[in-house]
């Protein structure tokens, strides 16, 4: 028994400072929570305001249900990795930050998508970004003076979506290279098709059709120039224009207009 009263001496002696800092460590525990309560009620700590920095198109409300944020909230609720997630789910906006400004502001800046083009498909248009991303749909009553591509197999979109992306971040490319050069006559692209012989058709504004063939294009539109320039010269009119391809890289066929 002397034995057993030291060995049961030597785990109180144990478990004494043990039980004591458990319960001290879950008093710090309690008072922390109480804190945090306190703080999360105090009208000190809820979100007052939320600054949206960077709409061009989009509505502040819209960023704003998209984000999931709201004045009235606790900023320690606030989650700004999840906000910037949310909104990047949206093809509209291509980058988006969020960060807290306490005690009770958060700022969410967001960079939007150019539309760059129409793209023609499935009886639909969809508003497409210089970077190849589909936008979202539109009408060309709301985007009058973008020009539409035509051609593409949408179908590709579930078969080839990378080549598909290629093909179609070639046609803004383009466009952005006749923005660059301008076309003769201070004409305007309105349709670019993409060409079952490869490469592109244009469309301008006034109905002329330019078979473009494949790329590089900058020495192609050169050509057109000239050939236009020529024409004008002459006092003639063309309606549709071959440039130079792979089978005749030196020819420019032209069919004359009324």
């Amino acid at each position: 028994r002397p034995a057993l009263r030291r060995v049961l001496s030597i785990g109180l002696a144990v478990l004494a400072p043990t039980a004591f800092g458990a319960a001290a460590l879950g008093a710090v525990y309690y008072a922390a929570g109480e804190a945090a309560a306190y703080l999360d009620e105090s009208s000190g700590f809820r979100v007052e305001r939320v600054e949206v920095v960077g709409c061009q198109r989009l509505e502040e409300r819209d960023v704003l249900a998209l984000a999931g944020l709201a004045p009235g909230s606790s900023i320690f609720d606030v989650d700004i990795r999840e906000a910037r997630r949310r909104l990047l789910l949206d093809p509209r906006i291509q980058r988006a930050e969020a960060e807290k400004r306490m005690p009770a502001a958060v700022v969410v800046r967001i960079a939007e998508r150019v539309p760059a083009a129409l793209l023609a498909g499935d009886g639909t248009l969809q508003r497409m970004a210089e970077d190849g991303s589909v936008i979202g749909p539109t009408t060309t009553a709301d985007a009058p003076d973008l020009p539409v591509l035509t051609g593409f197999d949408l179908d590709r979109r579930r078969t080839d979506p990378v080549g598909l992306r290629e093909e179609l971040t070639a046609a803004v490319e383009l466009l952005r290279l006749l923005d660059e050069v301008g076309l003769p006559g201070h004409r305007t692209p309105a349709e670019l098709h993409r060409s079952v012989r490869g490469g592109f058709d244009l469309i301008t504004g006034d109905g002329l059709v330019v078979h473009l063939g494949p790329g590089p294009y900058r020495p192609k539109l050169k050509r057109l120039a000239e050939s236009v320039a020529a024409l004008d010269a002459r006092g003639l009119h063309a309606a549709e224009i071959f440039l130079p391809g792979t089978r005749h890289p030196d020819r420019v066929s032209v069919r004359l207009g009324p």
